[in-house]
């Protein structure tokens, strides 16, 4: 009896040792299926394996969650990879206009009460210079100083334009054409170029002169969104006063569905499932238009809108260009104070801008998260491989235990019976690694043969290939 193995164990090649790249590093084991699965038998045996009954069912729960958490990830990236969805930096454009004064006859003779020097000793005509200047306030405190190199006064303006109001004590400002003063953002040469390098911090208009004279400034600020504005008519209907063409067509689309304008919209509800070749054919242009599903018969509101009595979806686009109307620019109205030199600053004016968005710092932050999210899920993927594999090798002990104890139970209840039902099924196996059939070679030889023995022939060459007898 202590001849007769305990386990069946098939034979496999001594192994080759190979070098090591890292000896300390944790070996990937590969494991079958049936060696992460408890038999149902054993759960009758081992009353706290209950517990990973429940482990498991528990795993199934947290795998369903994180597939659905992943293709929301997966959404809000490709969301906020759009570069409209980037949330720009805010802050506020303050604006100074004041003046200074050069020569003036109440600065030479304080000049001459203080025995001073002239202002300017190679000029002796009395000047006034108007100054339009502004700086960058960020919202946020840690970007203020980076700002302020790279975005300038002007970069946050699409034009300025200085009307000086001719008056009798400047005639001749009418006739050269002086008085009026514009500058324009040339969007088109300095696009790709860096901000600081084409913009200013200030814009300075020197006349001569020893009057006051009165001014009109106008400042167009720049808008790096793709929000418009919208006519009187439309902000009362929309309830803001800009907004993008997306979402202007969304709103009419929403009010639409919510009063039922639509002419066929009991079609959106039942379709009806039938051949193409049963739909009619409209004969003229008017019948086509009322198979329209997108046919819209406006009412009160929509109607004083849009000037029409019904449209088609595809026409709404065009419908609503007269309603977006140009930016206004912001009036400012100064007079040039001869009588005093300051830079304080006699108008103080605060605009809210935005600044353009940064794709490229917005993409790095946004690589820098996913970078952390995966390094954390990278180990925590590891601590989860490390369990896994410690509990495969308990299931794998408590699977040779169960066999164990079977082996030993059988053979204990009738020990003759079970040798020679383990002798017979061991026969062709022991037959086959020794190489010794025990058949007749010439029956062997025949096709007949490996006809009706098909299967036990390729058992008998899988043994081989196993065993390394090929």
């Amino acid at each position: 009896m202590s001849n007769i193995p305990q386990q069946q164990v098939p034979h496999q090649p001594p192994p080759v040792n190979k070098p090591r790249p890292n000896a300390n590093a944790v070996p990937t084991i590969s494991y079958q299926p049936t060696d992460l699965t408890i038999t149902p038998e054993l759960y009758e045996k081992v009353s706290n394996l209950n517990e990973y009954k429940k482990l498991k069912e528990a795993e199934k729960k947290l795998d369903l969650l994180i597939a659905r958490k992943a293709l929301d990830f997966q959404a809000i990236q490709q969301k906020y990879i759009h570069p409209y969805e980037y949330r720009p930096s805010t802050g506020t454009l303050r604006i100074f206009i004041y003046n200074t004064c050069e020569n003036q006859p109440w600065q030479k003779q304080l000049a001459q009460q203080r025995g001073l020097p002239p202002a300017d000793p190679t000029s002796s005509e009395s000047s006034w210079t108007l100054r339009i200047e502004g700086r960058f306030i960020s919202d946020n405190p840690k970007e203020q100083e980076q700002l302020n190199e790279s975005f300038k006064f002007s970069s946050f303006l699409s034009a300025i334009s200085v009307d000086l109001i001719p008056n009798e004590d400047y005639p001749n400002l009418q006739e050269s054409q002086s008085h009026l003063i514009e500058w324009r953002d040339d969007g088109g040469l300095n696009a790709n170029k860096n901000p600081a390098s084409v913009s200013f911090d200030g814009l300075d208009i020197k006349r001569n002169g020893i009057f006051n004279i009165k001014s009109k400034i106008a400042l167009l600020v720049k808008s790096y969104s793709n929000k418009l504005k919208l006519s009187e008519e439309m902000s009362r209907f929309v309830g803001k006063q800009e907004c993008t063409q997306q979402e202007l067509l969304y709103i009419i689309w929403q009010y639409v569905l919510f009063k039922g304008l639509l002419k066929k919209g009991a079609a959106y509800l039942s379709v009806p499932a039938v051949e193409t070749t049963t739909l009619p054919n409209p004969v003229n242009e008017k019948e086509f238009m009322d198979d329209d599903l997108t046919l819209v018969e406006t009412d009160e509101i929509l109607s004083d809108l849009l000037k029409v009595d019904s449209f088609k979806f595809s026409d709404l686009y065009t419908l609503i260009q007269p309603h977006f109307v140009p930016r206004e620019p912001i009036i400012i109205d100064y007079e040039v104070d001869t009588r005093k030199s300051t830079t304080l600053g006699n108008v103080v004016l605060d605009l809210p801008v935005e600044l353009p968005v940064n794709l490229s710092k917005a993409q790095k932050e946004l690589l820098e998260v996913n970078k952390t999210a995966f390094e954390n899920l990278a180990k925590a993927d590891s601590t989860i491989q490390q369990l896994n594999q410690r509990i495969s090798l308990a299931i794998i002990a408590l699977h040779n235990a169960n066999m164990r104890e079977k082996f030993y139970k059988e053979l204990g209840e009738d020990p003759v019976k079970f040798v020679e039902n383990w002798l017979e099924t061991q026969s062709e196996t022991l037959k086959a690694l020794k190489s010794d059939e025990g058949y007749d070679e010439e029956l062997v030889r025949r096709a007949k043969y490996y006809e009706d023995n098909e299967d036990l022939i390729k058992e008998k060459i899988d043994l081989m290939l196993a065993s390394s007898r090929f």
